[in-house]
């Protein structure tokens, strides 16, 4: 019946099932593991010339758009809208760390907020898009290709569509030097023929001491941060009081704020430093954990953080926990990944010179001022800072590399198992002497077991021999012996 047949049919299993399924699993796989064909030089250079025009032109953009919205809530900024668009074309230019001059008054403070956004563009366009850098010759070459590209044309665009004689020609290669930093990192980071190559021609010891230079400075710019955030919270009114008297107008107080936003980044550095000891300037006052000398300060609400009285601050001094912490954090990170105490001295000493470089940099960087008077020097002094932090994070990297587990964990591999005073050659020609002794001792036992072996196989031959004997003889008797009688008795 119908009904039965396609019961019937339906009970049947399907021997494809097994194949499509095979077939689904490879069709799902990830693209990613397949292997990229490496291109032509010149597909790699063009792509990557693409990649750095591409940031540069949006970063323009984006500044520029951001000055016009400025414009439009700002009442007192004029009627002239393209001023506004060169005023964000110079502060592109500002954040790529190019001085600027406007309306005769120098300008070398860089808006960080703005620099970490072109910085971080730079970087994750790097490894993205297609003919993209294979080995460690196509990379570089990507790498330059890119950051020259980018810097071209941050120099074409801001001196020719800033204000007039706002950027020097003498500035414009920063910006080439900021693309060549955030390429080279996102090129060079994870997956990268040159990251291979530092991994095999460095010792793990060094490996590990970046990464904990990278954990150290992270908790560095997380307590300036936490110093910069204390700081506004308890002189919030004194901010509020300073925007209103700068800002009138609630339009004008947007501006500000937006002007204010910018310059977190900077303020954090500041804070950075301030928890070292160093300390930061603004213009002729100073101002650190044990000693401050405070001046009247521009309306500015971000400002408003500095300490407000001289002398020593119980909570600064307080806040200088903050680089024992991060010396602490990277000890603590070269004791789980190394498992001698000389490796985790030398990582740990590594990553707190890394530590020390990255923030005086970042000083460096975040600095600069105003004009060429009062607030000239505005930020913290960047070799005292970098020369500092090393200190305080090294010395308490160091001790917890080189005390955690001193009785378990030997200083070096070679000196595993051995008495305090005695050298590692030493163990070395006890072995190597052990070991030529067992040699002789096999070659000496040599002739001594051949002839042993002769005398068993002697032995094993004349054993058979003997067997043949046996029965040889065992047969002649059989044949030797009579045949048994019959038996007449059983007849019937």
């Amino acid at each position: 019946m119908p009904t039965a047949s396609l019961g019937q049919e339906r009970s049947c299993p399907c021997d494809s099932g097994g194949v499509i399924h095979q077939l689904a699993t490879e069709r799902l796989a990830p693209l990613g593991n397949r292997a990229s064909p490496q291109h032509p030089n010149g597909l790699v250079a063009a792509a990557a010339a693409v990649r750095g025009a591409a940031v540069a032109i949006s970063g323009l953009i984006f500044t520029a758009g951001l000055a016009l919205v400025v414009w439009t809530i700002t009442p007192a900024a004029g009627a002239d809208a393209g001023a506004a668009m060169r005023a964000g074309v110079a502060g592109f230019a500002l954040a790529n760390l190019m001085p600027i001059t406007v309306g005769g008054t120098s300008l070398t403070l860089p808006p960080l907020l703005l620099t970490g956004l072109i910085i971080a563009l730079l970087t994750s366009v790097a490894r993205h898009g297609r003919y993209l850098p294979h080995g460690r010759a196509q990379e570089a070459l990507a790498v330059l290709v890119s950051a020259g590209t980018y810097g071209l044309i941050v120099a074409a665009a801001t001196r020719g569509f800033g204000p007039p004689e706002a950027v020097p020609a003498v500035s414009v290669w920063t910006a080439t030097g900021v693309a060549l930093c955030a390429v080279a990192v996102g090129t060079l980071g994870r997956g990268s023929a040159w990251r291979s190559w530092w991994r095999a021609a460095l010792p793990a010891w060094a490996h590990t001491g970046a990464r904990g230079g990278a954990v150290g400075l992270g908790v560095l710019i997380a307590g300036g941060g936490l110093a910069l955030a204390g700081a506004l919270i308890v002189h919030f009114g004194s901010a509020v009081s300073v925007a209103a008297l700068a800002a009138p107008h609630w339009t004008d107080g947007l501006g500000l704020a937006l002007l204010g936003i910018v310059y977190v980044p900077n303020a954090v550095i500041g804070g950075a430093g301030y928890v070292t000891g160093v300390g930061f300037e603004v213009g002729p006052g100073t101002y650190s954990p044990f000693a401050s000398s405070t001046v009247e300060l521009p309306a500015v609400p971000l400002l408003a953080a500095t300490p407000d009285h001289s002398g020593t601050s119980s909570v600064g001094v307080a806040l200088l926990l903050v680089p024992l912490v991060a010396g602490g954090l990277i000890g603590w990170r070269v004791v789980r990944a190394l498992g001698t105490r000389e490796e985790r001295v030398f990582a740990a000493g590594v990553a707190s010179a890394a530590v020390g470089v990255g923030l005086g940099a970042l000083a460096w960087i975040a600095s600069g001022g105003v004009g060429a008077g009062r607030w000239a020097h505005l930020g913290s002094p960047p070799l005292l800072t970098a020369a500092a932090t090393f200190v305080e994070v090294g010395v308490a990297a160091v001790a917890v590399a080189a005390l955690t587990e001193a009785r378990s964990v030997p200083w070096r591999a070679a000196m595993v198992g051995m008495d305090d005073g005695e050298d590692a050659e030493v163990l070395d020609d006890v072995v190597d002497t052990a070991r030529e002794g067992d040699e002789l001792s096999d070659e000496e036992a040599d002739p001594d077991l051949d002839e042993a072996d002769k005398g068993v196989t002697e032995a094993d031959d004349l054993a058979g021999a003997d067997e043949d004997v046996t029965e040889a003889d065992e047969a002649s008797d059989d044949a030797q012996s009579p045949a048994p009688e019959p038996d007449h008795e059983t007849r019937p």
